[in-house]
């Protein structure tokens, strides 16, 4: 049964941090408006942000594990005319860490030291722990003392509180990463968690882009065992059908396209591996972070790619285009 109970939890297992490293990028302001406003409020959003992974990668230990955290950094531009980084980080757990604080003391004193910048760290906490809310690292010895304190946003509590009817994409996207961690060992569970917050799309007046945006991060974040995801398509087909609304008849398009791109990325890394040696593993996350279309693109590359080297350029080049 254990065994059984953990096979099941792992047919399920979610790509948080993909989910959420898109989702970032594509909607950083939507972000900082809800999560941080009096942060929002500072910035001129006229000037988009540029993304800064080079610099993140320099100063994030590399990971053996699927990460449980999201980090992003990006350079933005205050209305009063300075320039400002951000590092958004994600804090993506059922409880609490020792030690976090420390962590996001030394990511941003790394930044600092690194490139002589001023950093501002904002964290989300998108764990389960209603008694944890960490905010600030302060260690004092005699008359020395060194202090970091940042502003967090608590999603369960601001669930169960000023966002408890709110539907907006940031809010929704938020509510699913937290059933997908209150259901993580629970299929069926699961499975009655996400057919809710989808069945609740059809009913807040979303037009269909909206729904599909809205229903490919809940998707993407809570994963479902594959006879569960069967049953769950089969549903929503026939719920779409009842309601005339065909928005998102695409959950057969949506899986075959992610899993075409997971297949392209895991033979274009083979390729690599042959070319390039052994791959670290914030090369091989940053590969199977592309798109489908940047993938393609390098698979036409992928012959002219002889080092780690040319891979991090190619990479480089490719985000900052993107950014």
């Amino acid at each position: 049964m254990a065994k059984r109970k953990q096979r099941d939890r792992s047919r399920q297992d979610s790509d948080y941090d993909g989910a959420w490293k898109e989702f970032g990028r594509k909607h950083f302001r939507a972000i900082v408006e809800f999560y941080f406003p009096t942060m929002a409020a500072a910035i001129d959003w006229s000037q988009p942000p540029q993304w800064l992974d080079r610099e993140l990668s320099r100063i994030l230990p590399r990971r053996r594990r699927r990460p449980k955290s999201v980090d992003l950094l990006a350079k933005v531009r205050l209305l009063s005319g300075e320039e400002q980084w951000i590092l958004l980080h994600l804090e993506v757990q059922s409880g609490r860490e020792a030690n976090f604080e420390f962590r996001i003391f030394r990511y941003n004193s790394g930044l600092v030291w690194a490139f002589e910048q001023r950093v501002v760290t904002l964290v989300v906490l998108a764990d389960l722990d209603e008694n944890w809310r960490p905010s600030q690292y302060t260690f004092r010895i005699g008359d020395f003392e060194s202090r970091l304190q940042f502003p967090t946003c608590k999603l369960i509590d601001k669930l169960a509180g000023p966002w408890q009817d709110d539907h907006s994409l940031p809010v929704q996207v938020a509510r699913a990463q937290i059933e997908a961690l209150r259901t993580a060992g629970d299929p069926e569970g699961r499975y009655r968690a996400k057919w809710q917050l989808v069945r609740n799309l059809y009913n807040l007046g979303y037009n269909a882009d909206e729904v599909r945006e809205i229903f490919r991060f809940i998707d993407w974040m809570m994963s479902l065992r594959e006879d569960l995801s069967e049953k769950f398509e089969q549903e929503l087909t026939d719920l779409e059908e009842s309601l005339n609304m065909p928005y998102v008849t695409s959950v057969e398009r949506i899986a075959e396209a992610r899993g075409r791109t997971e297949g392209v990325a895991s033979v274009l890394l083979a390729q690599l591996e042959r070319t390039c040696g052994s791959l670290p593993e914030e090369f091989e996350q940053r590969v199977r972070e592309l798109s489908y279309e940047s993938l393609k693109e390098l698979g036409q590359a992928v012959f002219d790619i002889r080092s780690l080297s040319d891979l991090q350029s190619w990479l480089d080049a490719r985000e900052e285009s993107a950014g």
